[in-house]
């Protein structure tokens, strides 16, 4: 841990008083005379020079120790984020659609174009089918004809009025 030197100045009754003698030869030598030293300064020593070099040092590896946590953290958060996304790809889509058949049995004009709410990258996606109202018999429910944005489902059964639930999965990559 790094512990502070508090430096002080040293202070002299007369800070910038010298005395010159003349050497000869056009030569001067220039000596301080300032007077009462009224403060020590702190000494300008290997030890407190040193102490400043480990000061610097441990500052700079916490710097780095702490960039490296935050490197750390924000991985954590692009990893939560993709975990998110892939969570909600499990999830999908829920639709539900209405279809009715005028035609009658075995024949069926109950088809309708279904538009996803979020659009998938690819056509790789599952679509699962539930009956949740019928006023008849339904044979099978197909869904075929799938783009990134919509597909085609269609029952075959005795049914005019049909409401189907559709869970779309995957699709995003």
């Amino acid at each position: 841990m790094y512990i502070p030197v508090f430096w002080k100045d040293r202070v002299v009754e007369f800070p910038r008083r010298v005395s010159v003698v003349d050497v000869g030869n056009g030569n001067y030598d220039w000596k301080p005379v300032s007077g009462e030293v009224i403060q020590n300064g702190t000494q300008q020593s290997a030890t407190n020079f040193g102490n400043m070099d480990f000061g610097t040092l441990e500052n700079a590896l916490t710097i780095g120790l702490i960039s490296i946590n935050l490197r750390l953290v924000q991985d954590s958060i692009d990893d939560l984020r993709l975990l998110q996304d892939s969570i909600n790809d499990l999830r999908g889509q829920y639709l539900t659609v209405e279809m009715e058949n005028s035609l009658p049995y075995p024949a069926s004009n109950a088809e309708k174009i279904v538009a996803l709410s979020k659009m998938v990258n690819n056509t790789d996606y599952d679509v699962k089918t539930e009956i949740m109202v019928a006023d008849g018999y339904i044979d099978r429910v197909e869904v075929y004809g799938k783009t990134r944005n919509s597909f085609k489902v269609c029952y075959y059964g005795s049914a005019e009025h049909v409401t189907v639930k559709l869970h779309v999965t995957g699709g995003i990559y």
